[in-house]
């Protein structure tokens, strides 16, 4: 006979993600390990003198969240490092906020705060915004974030830095906005970015590994137990593998690698040991078998690769996509030979389009290759969408786009309002049968990492608190059974972490997560406000107590 369960939780609504048995009451655990689920009765067997047993009280328990596509490291350095600027603030509020920053001493000089958005994009576009920038400055360089990630504002001792001036080209996939003159504004989109946050002196090994205790900590405390980091470089897996060696990683960790030129973060040189390294890098909870590739940009900047021009600037010639289909073939083949799973950024519809033309051309040159992703893909044409089934391309999809917010309405007024109203067709997509994953993106889309405002968005399509009126796409709306897959068994899965965690089966990872609410029994729109009690990894708290 086994050894008796050391824990077991009855009297609760158990939500396992498991198809053939959905509902539970009860749950034994042991040894790290699911050791049963049914009723209170049928894992009497499982109980002996040692067993902890914690009555539930008609609370829920399901598996932890895998937020699927975020930028982890970055995202909490920019909470510790950097002033907070709202997306809302217009360039005044943003200019109050760096002046203030500038006058306060710190252990660094550059002055880095984020993230910006439409209203204060608006006058840093406008005549003498450098010189506003530079005037409260204090003479230390500035790096402004905008929200997508994809754009930056610098002052003038930043673009030195940099090594940006008047003679400086614009990169092949990224734009240096330019006066009459043709000097630097400051503002610099894409990879034309990328010199401006090399500049920035790095984190030391330390510093990076106090920030992934803290990042840790806070995807903890929200019942996340599994992440997927969407650009990684080979320092963010050495300080991953040096907190599991540490015995602190508690989440399942995925890594994208920025192997491509066109990926946040690559460095040649790095690429290469990241490649030969990757899995001898990695610890028994890591994985870094994917590469990911940008392909176009974003709405808000006008850089997502669009078949019609926007509604904000119809004169504009259509975005530069960095590969074009052959390109992207050659790329994605590249590493699907190798068994590496590929996700590309791809946003407008054009860009959503070669991606898929590119897999069906590796397809065909490498049969039975692994699974591919399109992350956002919220342009998809509907005749698409029956396509990623068909190939094998995941759907990798980001809150709070799906509903109205400050972001998704300053893509509707860029994009123009008929374009705009056929997006996130997350509905749709399953009912074609392609796989989804959820992921934040964060904090490229929101300064908060909240998966329960996301699920409530998932099922209601409006803004859960009420900020932003009316719904996107009210048709689209998931129920609960079909939207909690998506943040469990379909990003563990396509981690390629399915048969140890995502679901609450016998013999699995004990990854689960108590919830002070049924979400069943409850308003969709109050799923945002569920708070988390405790959050299991491996058997063992780490977050709340039980």
């Amino acid at each position: 006979m086994s050894a008796p369960a050391e824990l077991l939780l009855h009297g609760g609504v158990i939500r396992t993600m498991d198809p053939a048995r959905p509902l539970a009451e009860a749950i034994a655990i042991g040894g790290g390990r699911i050791m049963g689920l049914g009723s209170r009765a049928d894992l009497e067997g499982l109980v002996g003198a040692g067993t902890r047993q914690v009555a539930l009280g008609g609370r829920m328990a399901m598996p932890g969240i895998i937020d699927f596509h975020l930028h982890l490291l970055g995202g909490m350095t920019t909470r510790l490092y950097a002033t907070p600027l709202a997306p809302t603030d217009d360039f005044g509020a943003v200019l109050e906020k760096v002046a203030a920053a500038a006058r306060q001493p710190g252990r660094r000089d550059w002055v880095v705060a984020g993230p910006y958005g439409a209203a204060a994009l608006a006058g840093m576009a406008a005549p003498g915004a450098l010189t506003a920038l530079d005037a409260v400055s204090n003479g230390r360089p500035v790096a402004l974030i905008h929200v997508s990630g994809h754009g930056r504002f610098a002052n003038s001792r930043a673009l030195d830095l940099a090594g940006i001036d008047a003679a400086t080209p614009d990169p092949p996939d990224g734009h240096i906005v330019r006066d009459a003159a043709g000097r630097p504004t400051g503002l610099l989109h894409e990879a034309a970015a990328w010199p401006l946050r090399d500049a920035i002196p790095a984190l030391t090994e330390a510093e990076l590994l106090a920030v992934a205790r803290e990042a840790q900590h806070l995807l903890n405390g929200l019942g996340i137990t599994g992440f997927c980091d969407a650009s990684a470089t080979l320092p963010m897996l050495k300080t991953f593998r040096a907190q599991e060696d540490a015995g602190g990683l508690t989440a399942w960790a995925g890594f994208n690698l920025a192997l491509h030129p066109s990926a946040s973060g690559f460095d040649a040189a790095e690429a290469r040991v990241l490649r030969a390294t990757r899995r001898t890098l990695c610890g028994p909870h890591m994985i870094a078998d994917f590469a990911k590739i940008f392909l176009d940009g974003v709405p808000s900047l006008r850089t997502a690769a669009m078949f019609e021009p926007y509604a904000a600037a119809p004169e504009e010639p259509p975005v530069a996509m960095a590969l074009d289909r052959a390109g992207l073939a050659d790329a994605i083949a590249d590493f699907d030979a190798e068994g590496m799973g590929v996700k590309v950024h791809a946003i407008g519809d054009r860009a959503v389009r070669t991606v898929l033309d590119a897999v069906a051309d590796v397809r065909a040159r490498n049969a039975g290759g692994p699974q591919h992703q399109i992350a956002h893909g919220q342009f998809i044409l509907e005749e698409d969408i029956p396509r990623l089934r068909a190939l094998n391309v995941l759907a990798d999809m980001n809150p709070p786009l799906w509903y109205p917010n400050a972001a998704s309405l300053t893509h509707e007024r860029v994009v123009g309002a008929a374009r705009y109203a056929r997006t996130w067709a997350i509905r749709d997509i399953l009912a074609a049968g392609a796989d989804v994953a959820v992921g934040s993106d964060w904090m490229t889309v929101t300064a908060e990492l909240d998966p329960w405002e996301a699920l409530a968005g998932l099922l209601t399509r409006r803004d859960p608190h009420g900020r932003f009126p009316g719904a996107h796409r009210p048709d689209q709306a998931l129920t609960l059974d079909q939207a909690l897959p998506l943040l469990t068994r379909n990003p563990s899965r396509a981690m390629r972490f399915g048969d140890r965690t995502g679901a609450l089966l016998p013999g699995l990872s004990a990854d689960l997560i108590l919830l002070d609410r049924d979400l069943g029994a409850i308003d969709p729109m109050a799923v945002a406000e569920a708070r988390v009690l405790a959050t299991v990894f491996e058997g063992k708290l780490v977050h709340g107590v039980l």
